[in-house]
């Protein structure tokens, strides 16, 4: 049975949190959860399900395939939690938990004809959009204890935030959805959005849904991004063909990809940890951010450069 997860809200100036959570108010509706041990003998889908699957659904076939990855094992027997991303976004952030802690995300996208894409994903403690994560940059931005407000923006692969608005402040706070760091700016002038709408348009960025499966796959020991800096010059003139980054991870070459975010204001590094192919012809590249995370090959040519 799916349990609803409430967050809750501050109501009063100099007010102290008294639960571990941040203070949010998710609509109630759009919080799902699956059992938290799956029956044994789960009853056959149809081709119809299969076709034209629930979100529910869809989550649960995307997490059975990845649970026979190497890195995913806990996810044979885990939990998960849905959570609407911003307005305008048609998307979720899927938080999944196995043994009472938190395990991994996925982050899936509304497609056409009633599918559901898979747009990124990951492994471990630190998930993207983390209630936990963002609970501990409220306390160490000492924002905590006052009124305030968040919300999830999702503008693409490397480009997720948390936005922060505290009542009577002057400013709005953006912490990265992942690392939990603080953007180097209070407005949304730097954000991925069209200056003609209000919010961006976003479309599904993959064409994985939940019929497709894993094809090959590739891993190898990251490097330290900063042990090398070739990526401070800049976005390299050359991009790197997906095939020469799969002989890259084979030879052990432990290449970094680093993207300008913001109109040029973040620059982040990543160690390329590996690779995943799917039977949609999508490619997933892992990289190491403290957990394992995986992003689109495609995406991420628009947004940086990778370095051998």
């Amino acid at each position: 049975m799916k349990k609803l997860t409430f967050a809750l809200v501050s109501l009063l100036l100099g007010t102290s949190l008294l639960a571990a959570w941040p203070l949010e108010s998710p609509p109630a509706h759009a919080v799902e959860e699956k059992p938290t041990a799956p029956p044994s003998s789960p009853p056959m889908e149809s081709a119809a399900d299969i076709a034209a699957p629930t979100l529910q659904a869809a989550v649960e076939r995307f997490m059975k395939q990845l649970a026979l990855q190497p890195g995913f094992e806990p996810w044979q027997q885990a939990s998960w939690t849905s959570y609407p991303l911003g307005p305008g976004m048609h998307g979720w952030v899927i938080i999944v938990s196995a043994e009472g802690s938190e395990a991994g995300y996925l982050v899936i996208h509304a497609g056409e004809q009633d599918t559901y894409r898979l747009t990124e994903y990951g492994t471990g403690a630190y998930p993207l959009f983390s209630l936990q994560t963002l609970h501990r940059s409220l306390v160490q931005l000492e924002l905590i204890e006052y009124p305030h407000h968040t919300e999830r923006l999702y503008f693409g692969p490397l480009q997720a935030l948390w936005k922060i608005t505290v009542q009577n402040a002057d400013r709005i706070w953006y912490i990265d959805a992942k690392t939990g760091e603080e953007m180097p700016f209070t407005g949304d002038v730097k954000l991925p959005k069209s200056k003609a709408a209000p919010v961006p348009n976003v479309q599904a960025f993959t064409n994985t849904d939940a019929k497709h499966t894993i094809q090959e796959s590739g891993q190898m020991e990251p490097a330290e991004p900063y042990a090398r800096l070739p990526w401070v010059q800049g976005k390299s003139d050359q991009p790197l063909p997906f095939d020469d980054l799969k002989k890259l991870i084979a030879q052990g070459s432990k290449p970094v990809y680093a993207a300008e975010l913001y109109e040029g204001s973040v620059t982040l590094p990543l160690p390329v940890a590996g690779f995943q192919v799917w039977s949609s012809g999508d490619r997933f590249v892992q990289f190491r951010q403290d957990d394992d995370r995986f992003l689109p090959y495609e995406a991420l040519q628009r947004l940086g450069s990778f370095y051998p």
